[in-house]
């Protein structure tokens, strides 16, 4: 039976990677099915129950299987193909196999992706497409060879067309796909079935693993995912005073395939070290048999770590990238940890609130499993640190905190606590729907009293919704999956609570040079009209008697000088206005500008009245004429 479902599989699998670009999912979903159906009525075979009776015990299971299938069929209609760092990786694996070197720069020409600077990227999940791949390559050469087909026109085309490319991005799924089904299968050993689905399907669905499965495979983290829960499992199963060096020698080559798909995992060596180090015994055992574990994972780790140590040389040596010291990628001694878990450029836990609560969830887990739960909350904070010590800590054009993406292996149980939580006491949902309802109704209520919600004709709903968000919005807006980091930003700052989602990415610099563009918003705090432009260029007017922005500076022993560009709204007859400028509550001096064409101030900003941080410029303006600013610069 093991051998007909197999067979199957494979026969479908074959099917699907020669099937026209964007077939439909329910095409997918359609041909799937019955290959499910065989796998679950062979399953009841085993298990010696009635079909129904299995169906109905397993229906986790199934309907998990079922998301899947479907998942699956989106990524064939509206998978993005390779992309990002996907394209590097791919490259590699074709060169590496067909020209047998790490040269891809034919492959970018083929693929059409433009230069970079650089194609630095770690092994990646070319391990895991490298059996899918190496059977399209050898059924691809074998067809070529007795004329089934034609190779393409371009030599290098051979191993970067659609079955080649589908292969990869399959393999990526079934990876995370995989990962997901232990997830699951520990969840529903500790939570029950309905429990561990609902939390399952979070971690899949509303999550950046959905859109690493589904959209972008080719980047490595629905393989690091699975790879990691494969680790974790077995960790679980294996970390005791008693574990062998054969078993140390496994999770030591697990955890080193999570580690060429991507460096950061090494960050997970941590879990069964804590399991170890909180065992029973003497403190002196539980050392030793963390050292010995240590030891003999290192040597199941070693021809990984030698394979990516041959890679990274090959790299370095003909591409410009310090990977540390001065400019360097990675600066441990400083990290923005804080802004790569609540930052809205991609923070883990404020685009992910699923996440954020799976973080309470786990601190809630700690009564439960605390062993589990301490691990988990160490390793986020590190791994939050080794993120937060990157250059590019933000990950770039992410989905979400991408990086983070594995750390939803340990940060399951908490979600699945919080999950019971609600299923034992469900006044608590109830509640929160009714305080939804009551909190619709007192907006509406808002709407009609301001006269936004028209009464003497038909408004649209659209309308209707955008202006309640409009009023849920207004500033300052405390948005509380960024919290406590917006909060701690408002404190030290001095600024509104919502300024962080903007600001906190600023870093204080010696000057700058501030365009009144769409990029200089978020520097912007009151006072200021709507966006303009005129033959002068970009500009902001002011519409009021103040005007205040914040300007990230850098302290100094020198005097530093503010200009500031603006002219006057051109009436008949000419009015005029008079700018008075302060920084931090110090006057700089007073501009008097043209109507008819932009005129320029600058005034001196003496060096003791600079701390490193942000800082408050206010324009007070006299008289009702409006006043349009083009540009400001510290220098």
């Amino acid at each position: 039976m093991p051998a007909l479902i197999i067979t199957v599989a494979l026969a479908w699998l074959a099917w699907l990677l020669t099937l026209p670009p964007r077939p439909s999912t329910w095409v997918i979903v359609g041909s799937g099915l019955p290959l499910l159906t065989l796998a679950s009525w062979v399953q009841h075979l085993w298990s010696g129950q009635q079909w129904r009776t299995f169906v109905r015990n397993t229906a986790d299971w199934h309907a998990l299987g079922v998301v899947l299938l479907i998942a699956l069929g989106v990524q064939f209609e509206d998978a993005h193909g390779v992309t990002t760092d996907g394209v590097i990786y791919f490259s590699q694996l074709r060169s590496v196999l067909f020209d047998r070197d790490l040269d891809v720069a034919a492959e970018f020409v083929f693929l059409g992706q433009p230069p970079r600077p650089y194609h630095v990227v770690p092994i990646g999940p070319t391990v895991v497409w490298l059996p899918l791949y190496g059977a399209v390559a050898l059924v691809d050469a074998l067809g070529r060879s007795v004329g089934s087909w034609s190779a393409p026109a371009e030599p290098v085309g051979i191993g970067l067309t659609l079955p080649y490319v589908r292969a990869a991005l399959v393999s990526s799924f079934a990876l995370g796909a995989a990962g997901l089904l232990l997830v699951h299968r520990y969840l529903r050993s500790e939570f029950g079935r309905g429990i561990a689905l609902t939390t399952s399907l979070l971690v899949f669905g509303a999550t950046p693993l959905v859109w690493y499965m589904v959209y972008e495979p080719s980047m490595t983290h629905a393989a690091s995912f699975g790879f990691v829960a494969i680790f974790v499992a077995m960790a679980m199963r294996w970390t005791t005073p008693a574990i062998t060096a054969r078993q140390s020698i496994m999770l030591g080559a697990l955890l080193g395939l999570a580690f060429i798909a991507r460096p950061q995992e090494a960050v997970f060596a941590l879990f069964p070290a804590v399991l170890l180090m909180t065992s029973g015994g003497t403190g002196r055992a539980r050392v030793a048999a963390t050292a010995k574990l240590a030891a003999w994972a290192l040597v199941g780790a070693a021809p990984f770590l030698a394979a990516q140590a041959i890679h990274s040389s090959i790299l370095f040596a003909r591409e410009q990238l310090a990977l540390v010291g001065d400019n360097g990628y990675l600066d441990f001694w400083h990290s923005r940890w804080s802004d790569t878990l609540w930052s809205s450029w991609h923070g883990f836990l404020s685009w992910t609130p699923v996440a954020y609560i799976a973080v309470l969830g786990t601190v809630a887990l700690v009564r439960r499993q605390w062993r589990w739960a301490a691990a988990t909350l160490l390793i986020v904070f590190v791994m939050a640190w080794v993120n937060g010590s990157t250059a590019d800590w933000a990950a770039g054009w992410s989905f979400g905190g991408r990086r983070f993406t594995s750390c939803l292996v340990l940060l399951a149980p908490g979600l699945a606590v919080v999950v019971a939580f609600l299923v034992r006491r469900p006044m608590f949902p109830i509640a929160l729907v009714a305080a939804l309802a009551v909190v619709w109704n007192l907006l509406i209520t808002r709407q009609y009293a301001d006269g936004t919600l028209r009464v003497d004709q038909t408004t649209g709903f659209g309308t209707m919704v955008r202006q309640q968000a409009a009023l849920v919005t207004r500033a300052p807006f405390v948005y509380p999956f960024a919290f406590p980091a917006n909060a701690w930003f408002a404190w030290r700052t001095g600024l509104p609570i919502d300024s962080y989602d903007l600001l906190s990415p600023e870093t204080p610099r010696a000057g700058i040079e501030l365009p009144f563009d769409a990029n200089a918003g978020k520097f912007l705090i009151d006072g200021w009209g709507a966006r303009a432009a005129d033959q002068w260029g970009e500009l902001r007017w002011i519409d009021r008697a103040r005007a205040e922005l914040v300007l990230p500076l850098a302290a100094s022993d020198v005097a530093r000088t503010l200009e500031i560009t603006a002219r006057t709204r051109l009436l008949a007859p000419p009015a005029s206005a008079n700018l008075t400028i302060a920084i931090d509550g110090q006057p700089l001096g007073t501009l008097v500008p043209n109507a008819d064409h932009p005129s320029s101030g600058t005034f001196i900003i003496a060096p003791s009245s600079l701390s490193n941080g942000f800082h408050r410029v206010v324009i007070t303006k006299d008289g009702d004429v409006a006043v349009a600013i083009y540009s400001l610069a510290v220098r």
